[in-house]
């Protein structure tokens, strides 16, 4: 027997003992105890290689983004947390000296230096604002989320450097968990709505809400068109992933080897599109439209034309009606949600101008009229962490940038590659225009994860593609 297996007969061993004696002297629910019983031997299973843990951390993502534990340890864990650290733990336990950059050009080791900037201002902002608000276990643990999931993108960029099939397997496992995580938002948006509130509900053990609120409307009024959630609560945050995962996967629809078999990815990328529509997202539709339009420009001017049918289809169906009409009241500024925005904008401005620097932190507002909070990922980076985070915050952005100018000249030339290089960094543009007007992206009451893990796909083609590059011209040189 392998060395896996006896672990996992182990770990199997030990849980049952363990359970079994607890069963008879603790208050838990039987039911919670069998499930550990079982998730346990399928963790030690799943993070027996990155490759496992990898898959695991994409499907939390996709499939159980907001599940906590049932049982609080002075707080109450998400399974999304136990992911990216059994990834993080993973890896290394697989290589645990963090490689030195060794003089080629490697892009990611550019993007360290602002990642660990913007951890120090952010840990900065949290000490500053502690006496501003409650310092709550909850506040701790999504702070704690935060920092994590800027380490997992440091991380998750040495998983993937130099491993092609990582990434292919990355785009592979993205398109397919997104398909089932958006067909399962499309099946609880259809079903009546009586349904839904059951079935939803039945969710609360893992700290989810429960009763009619689970549904959510335009302005939260029941009156208005049903907004998409699936297993997200927010049907914001529902659209960002669905946005990530769809320009991630779209060079899938068009190049001549998808990673797929076609039919899988355009039924995978169809439904993926008509769930970002139920949510009525209009940032994350704006946002997909972009980088869709970003790999038109840059490879496959096809994407280019059915992005045209598509908006010129949802312009004129009877069906698309009333979205279309929900996003010309948008920009003309005439509902009231965008009413509202405005209102935020100028309340954080205040804000911001009052503590410029290090911002108000994390806790909340030390001042009574004015409170923390904007529909904006910027101006909520500013209110929180002040000018210093948002230098941090450009100078991240800026090395992925620089590190995707400069690749992309000699990237172009390998499709495959190109599908994954244009994928990942049209997912991060499209974050960052719908971060405009959203604010999920960078808020520590939504885990971040999702939006830094696309950023290493990101970095990691790049920094493939100049390893590659700088070998060939070190061999030209010697043989000069």
């Amino acid at each position: 027997m392998r060395s896996v297996e006896w672990k996992i007969v182990a770990a199997g061993a030990v849980a049952v003992t363990f359970l079994g004696a607890l069963t008879a002297v603790a208050p838990f629910n039987a039911l919670i105890l069998v499930a550990l019983v079982v998730a346990l031997p399928a963790a030690v299973w799943l993070l027996g290689n990155v490759s496992r843990a990898l898959f695991l951390l994409l499907a939390v993502v996709a499939l159980f983004p907001r599940f906590a534990s049932p049982v609080s340890i002075g707080f109450k864990p998400t399974l999304l947390d136990f992911a990216v650290l059994g990834l993080i733990a993973t890896q290394l336990r697989r290589n645990p000296a963090i490689p030195a950059i060794d003089g080629v050009v490697r892009v990611h080791a550019y993007v360290d230096a602002p990642v660990a900037a913007l951890m120090l201002v952010a840990v900065a902002s949290f000490i500053v604002g502690v006496p501003n608000g409650a310092l709550t276990t909850l506040v701790l643990r999504r702070f704690g989320e935060m920092l994590m999931s800027l380490t997992l993108l440091l991380v998750l960029t040495r998983v993937l450097r130099g491993d092609v099939d990582m990434q292919t397997r990355f785009v592979q496992f993205t398109l397919l968990l997104g398909g089932f995580s958006a067909l399962l938002g499309l099946v609880l948006y259809v079903m009546p709505d009586e349904v839904a509130v059951r079935v939803l509900s039945v969710l609360r053990i893992f700290d989810y809400p429960s009763g009619p609120e689970v549904l959510r409307f335009i302005l939260d009024d029941p009156t208005l068109t049903q907004r998409a959630t699936g297993l997200w609560i927010d049907p914001n945050a529902f659209g960002g992933y669905l946005l990530l995962a769809t320009a991630l996967c779209l060079p899938q629809l068009v190049i001549e080897r998808p990673f797929v078999p076609r039919w899988l990815a355009v039924a995978c990328l169809g439904v993926m599109g008509m769930a970002l529509v139920a949510t009525v997202s209009r940032g994350a539709m704006l946002g997909l439209l972009l980088a869709g339009g970003v790999i038109g420009v840059l490879r496959y001017r096809r994407l280019l034309g059915l992005g045209l049918l598509i908006v010129a289809l949802v312009l004129v169906l009877p069906q698309t009606r009333e979205l279309v009409s929900h996003f010309i009241a948008g920009f003309q500024g005439n509902d009231l949600s965008t009413q509202m925005r405005f209102g935020e904008y100028k309340d954080a401005f205040r804000l911001i101008e009052r503590y410029p620097v290090l911002g108000v932190g994390f806790t909340g507002s030390p001042d009574v009229d004015l409170y923390v909070g904007v529909s904006s990922m910027y101006l909520l980076i500013l209110q929180q962490m002040g000018v210093l985070g948002m230098a941090a915050f450009v100078a991240v952005i800026g090395a992925l940038a620089a590190g995707a100018v400069r690749a992309w000249p000699y990237v172009r030339e390998d499709a495959h590659a190109a599908a994954i290089f244009l994928g990942a960094h049209a997912s991060v543009i499209g974050a960052l225009f719908a971060g405009i007007f959203d604010h999920y992206f960078f808020n520590i009451d939504f885990h971040n994860s999702v939006t830094w893990m696309c950023a290493a796909l990101a970095l990691a083609a790049a920094s493939q593609t100049f390893r590659a590059t700088t070998r060939v011209r070190q061999l030209f040189i010697a043989k000069r």
